[in-house]
């Protein structure tokens, strides 16, 4: 699947019903790879994760941990270190990021806000507004 036309990362256009893929909230890698923009950090692509360059450095499509003081203890995922505090690993192999203290959800190859989107057979779409 391509980032566009057709991605699966949506946001709904304040100018038409139709909705678009949005360069505020998600940079695209090889035209099929989303990875989110948190607080304005721009994550980019490690092998099927993406992560932080504030906390990982990537070598090799392999996450490795940037000393931090007073940072805790790391886990493993799928061969990669991560912080549990900073991530949430999927089926053991697929890392998704914690954003504003939400953790954000697997869905396909993306990880994707639950009060902002919903999965459905692999596709993200707008969440119902209540």
């Amino acid at each position: 699947m391509r980032c566009t036309p057709h991605p699966r990362h949506v946001q709904a256009s304040h100018n038409s019903a139709e909705a678009k893929l949005t360069e505020l909230q998600y940079t695209c890698f090889d035209e099929s790879f989303l990875c989110p923009i948190i607080n304005g950090d721009r994550t980019l692509r490690c092998g099927d994760a993406c992560y932080s360059t504030t906390q990982y450095t990537c070598s090799n499509n392999s996450l490795q941990q940037k000393p931090q003081e007073g940072s805790g203890t790391t886990e493993v995922c799928g061969g990669q270190l991560f912080f549990p505090s900073k991530y949430v690993c999927y089926d053991g192999n697929f890392l998704c990021p914690i954003a504003n203290g939400v953790a954000t959800l697997r869905c396909e190859d993306a990880c994707y806000d639950p009060d902002v989107y919903t999965c459905t057979g692999g596709n993200l779409a707008l969440a119902p507004r209540a």
